[in-house]
């Protein structure tokens, strides 16, 4: 089921970008790029995560642009880490969407941020152990209903991860 998911997943992204065109780009993140989704019988609904990038993510009429494609929702706007160092906004959407191929809802979180993302999901199949990543699994199902714990789980592995791309040299400041 993963891998369909995913597919019809990439193509209501795809779908998305060619709607929102070359101004924005869209790219999918989060535990499905890396492939760390835990698909089990408490899963009520698919995390999807999504990032807008643009060179400015408060100009006039994108967020309204970016909900009339989407169908997500304006829900706050916030201060994002840029990478190497620094902050930029982000305007976070949101929402629930149902989708014919898919038996699960799809919760979408969408942030609106500039084009220093570097989506981190993509490299951790590349630099964590199968090890690190079935125990990661392991934890975030122990932890699923602990948010805090669950945050700050997410919250180190993706900074191992960064830790060790830019050791690597799999990405640039």
């Amino acid at each position: 089921m993963n891998g369909q998911m995913l597919s019809v997943i990439e193509t209501l992204v795809a779908e998305w970008q060619k709607a929102l065109g070359e101004n924005v780009r869209v790219v999918l993140g989060g535990s499905l790029v890396s492939g760390l989704f835990i698909l089990d019988e408490e899963t009520k609904v698919i995390d999807v995560d999504v990032r807008f990038l643009v060179d400015n993510p408060e100009r006039a009429g994108l967020r309204e642009q970016i909900e009339a494609v989407t169908g997500l929702k304006y829900r706050k706007t916030i201060t994002v880490n840029d990478w190497p160092m620094g902050t930029s906004v982000g305007v976070m959407v949101e929402g629930v969407l149902t989708h014919p191929e898919l038996a699960l809802p799809l919760d979408v979180e969408g942030c609106i941020r500039n084009p220093k993302y570097v989506g981190w999901a993509r490299f951790y199949q590349s630099v964590l152990t199968p090890d690190e990543l079935s125990t990661f699994r392991r934890k975030k199902v122990e932890l699923r209903h602990n948010k805090a714990e669950y945050k700050k789980l997410k919250e180190e592995v993706r900074g191992e991860v960064a830790r060790r791309c830019v050791e690597r040299g799999l990405v640039e400041g």
